[in-house]
């Protein structure tokens, strides 16, 4: 992903632990797609602060329109791309709360208030995302996440903030965060294998 900030959509709904945002299509940046899952991506209120979110699912669901092009048998390539377009429901992203940030300083806890309804969203850039993953603190949030796919979106994230360092971090950088999980699941063992398994 480039390090310019792409807009992934709106607002749906909110609570202190999560969001849904509404987007139309998914977007093409550099041979990526965004929203993807494990992104780190941030909303932007009024009073300057940021709440931070994982993208832990994307639903795609159909309309109308939908239904009656599958039903028809249709392959022309020009009606699916309009529709892939100019879709008329939403595809809807859940994103996981994982922090906050006021000002040069970032918190890894629940903001004071959800984002409000319509909020812009964007995709973090790279150095946002060096930026907030530079402590590990926000992994205890995301191994507590009960509507999540929490170990699956973990090791997502982990593989996404080690990718956007310089290669000389990377694996110094998982290394840490493999000591980190270590310690917050050493009661836990299988699970802390099936989470480093993936990080592999």
């Amino acid at each position: 992903m480039s390090d310019q900030p792409i807009m992934v959509g709106r607002v749906l709904r909110s609570s202190t632990t999560n969001f849904s945002i509404g987007c139309t299509r998914l977007i093409a940046e550099q041979n990526q797609m965004a929203p993807e899952f494990g992104a780190l991506v941030k909303a932007l209120s009024s009073d300057g602060s940021v709440a931070y979110g994982l993208i832990y699912n994307e639903t795609i669901e159909d309309d109308a329109f939908v239904r009656q092009l599958v039903a028809a048998g249709v392959d022309n390539e020009e009606y699916i791309e309009d529709q892939r377009q100019n879709r008329q429901i939403p595809i809807v992203v859940d994103v996981l709360v994982v922090g906050f940030g006021r000002g040069t300083d970032i918190f890894h806890r629940l903001p004071p208030q959800p984002p409000g309804t319509l909020d812009r969203i964007y995709a973090c850039n790279n150095a946002e995302l060096v930026r907030f993953s530079a402590r590990h603190d926000w992994l205890r949030t995301v191994l507590a996440a009960a509507d999540a796919p929490a170990d699956q979106l973990l090791a997502a994230a982990l593989r996404r903030a080690a990718q956007a360092r310089s290669p000389d971090q990377r694996e110094s950088y998982l290394v840490g965060a493999g000591r980190e999980l270590a310690r917050l699941l050493a009661a836990d063992l299988t699970r802390l294998d099936g989470i480093l398994q993936q990080l592999r």
